[in-house]
Formats: C-alpha cells, structure tokens, sequence
C-alpha cells in the first residue's frame, strides 16, 4: 500500500516547483511591462501603469512605476494586513526587487501559510503575528524592529484603517497605500467607530461595514504627504511623502480618485448577493459611524444624503 506521507511529500514537492515556475513567468513577463512604463515621461493618472502579479488589482504596476521614478528611496516596506500574502501590494517587491519586508496579521492560519512559504526563509521577511491596535501598536513595531528609513507602507485591515493610520503617519515613508471604503463617499471625512477587536464579517453580515472614507484618509496625510491618485478599482489610494513630489508630482496631469465599480456585498449565509453602491449603503443606514471634521458620533441614515 502506497505510503499516504510519502504521498502528500510528493505531491507538496510537485506543488511547490509548479508554483515556483509560474511565479518566475509571471515576475518575467510583469518586468516586460515595467520596462514599458518606465519609459513613460509623463501619465495622465496611476491607472496608466497598472498590471497586477499578487496584488488584487492593478497595484503591483502603480508601485513598480513609482519606485522607479524616485531616487534613492529606502528598500523596506511595511504591509498590514496580509492574510496569507499570496495576494498582496508588498510581494511582487519582495520577490522581483529584493526589499526587506515587514508584515503585521493577526491570523493564525494565515500566518501558518506564509512561514510555510519558501519565501519567509529564502527572504528578509518579518513577520508579527498579532492583530494590530491602537493598544499593542507600539509593542509591535518594537518587536518587529522596524528601520527608521521605510520606502512604501500599506494598510489594509478592514476595519480600524483610520485609527491606526494615525500611528502609522509618523513613519513618513515615501510611499504610503492606504485601503478606504467606497461606500462612505468622497465629500465627507467619515469613519467607523474605533473598536479594539473589529471583525468586518461581525460587524456587519455584508462585509461592507469597515475603514473610513478617502476625505478622512486624505485630511490625514495631507500635512506630510501628497495624494497622487486611487487604483482603477476605487478602493486604494496612494500618497507621496512631500519631500519627493519633484520626483512625481510633475509626471502625473492628474490625481485621479475612480469610483468603485465592484459589487462585494453578501447576504447573511455569507454568499455574494451583488447589490448596487445604492443598494449596499442603504444596508448600513442604522450602522454608526464618526464625523470627523465634528467629531460627532451619527447613523449613517443621518448623512446617506451627503456620501
């Protein structure tokens, strides 16, 4: 009888190498199209340069374009918010460019996955395995010894993205990526109450209910950094520390904010249910959120007009 380990040894093996080849395919084949927008001088918005390897949209390419246009910018990143991180801003950086790496995710399982990887071993890749908050920020960011001088940061933890954007802003990056919630409008500084333990599927059935608006991202950085665009996709946005704008600002003819066009809302067996941007925020009309600019704690019914 065949042995079931020897089995699952070789098929891990057989997995592993098909794995390694495709990642080696794509990494060729996305340098062919970095090589191609290096060339571009001057791009009428971010959408113009994105191509996605690992990222979930177009990021990976945006990142490539940026980092090639600005001189001397440190070779480190910090990613929060990574799940398993075979899908994620930071990875194609890893992989192609050899950064040194900094990832915080609270996932057990997850985390599992990515110290499984050949790549936490065959790169300079910390990880911490704890849910961030404003609580153990600093606990964290000392344990994972984190350089002063970071090139890109990336914070996408559906949920509390606005408090610890906070504590993040004082790294002063060159890059920073920061997820916010198409739902909440582009008109107001918006955000959803800040919860120690924020469970988006928990809070809301829908998934839909987490993070803060691109107003209350934007009045956040804007004393230190320039927002230069969102992803096609409308739900990542990307700002460049001030003192390296001469390197961008001048190359981009517009800062382009796109409106989201996916449908990601789910019903309360969990399954997608594909509501319109109309439909899924009237589903959150009785949740609370903040408005900042008054710091003033209101249903969202209150202001579906405004957002």
């Amino acid at each position: 009888m065949f042995n079931l380990n020897l089995k699952y040894k070789i098929k891990k093996t057989i997995k592993s190498i098909y794995s390694d080849e495709f990642d080696k395919k794509i990494i060729l084949e996305a340098k062919r199209l970095g090589l191609k927008n290096n060339k571009l001088s001057k791009i009428s918005d971010l959408s113009k340069v994105e191509f996605r390897v690992f990222s979930q949209w177009g990021e990976d390419g945006i990142i490539d374009w940026l980092i090639n246009k600005i001189k001397k910018i440190p070779n480190s990143f910090l990613e929060i918010g990574t799940e398993d991180y075979k899908e994620s801003n930071t990875r194609y950086l890893l992989l192609n460019n050899g950064w040194d790496g900094y990832l915080i995710e609270g996932d057990k399982s997850a985390t599992k996955k990515i110290k499984q990887d050949r790549i936490f071993w065959k790169y300079n890749l910390n990880l911490a395995e704890k849910y961030l908050n404003l609580s153990n920020f600093d606990e964290i960011i000392k344990e994972l010894k984190i350089t002063k001088k970071i090139g890109l940061i990336s914070l996408d933890i559906d949920g509390n993205d606005y408090w610890i954007l906070q504590k993040l802003k004082f790294f002063k990056p060159v890059i920073f990526i920061c997820e916010f919630n198409p739902l909440f409008g582009y008109k107001k500084s918006i955000s959803v109450p800040y919860k120690k333990i924020f469970n988006r599927t928990k809070e809301h059935y829908s998934n839909l209910y987490f993070g803060a608006s691109i107003k209350a991202i934007q009045n956040t950085l804007k004393k230190e950094f320039i927002f230069i665009g969102t992803n096609s996709a409308g739900n990542n946005a990307f700002f460049i520390n001030k003192k390296f704008k001469k390197y961008i600002v001048p190359k981009i003819k517009k800062y382009k904010i796109y409106r989201s066009k996916f449908k990601e809302s789910r019903n309360k067996s969990n399954k997608l249910n594909y509501l319109n941007k109309k439909q899924s925020i009237n589903l959150l009309k009785n949740k609370k959120i903040i408005d900042l600019k008054n710091n003033k704690i209101l249903t969202i019914k209150e202001i579906i007009n405004e957002i």
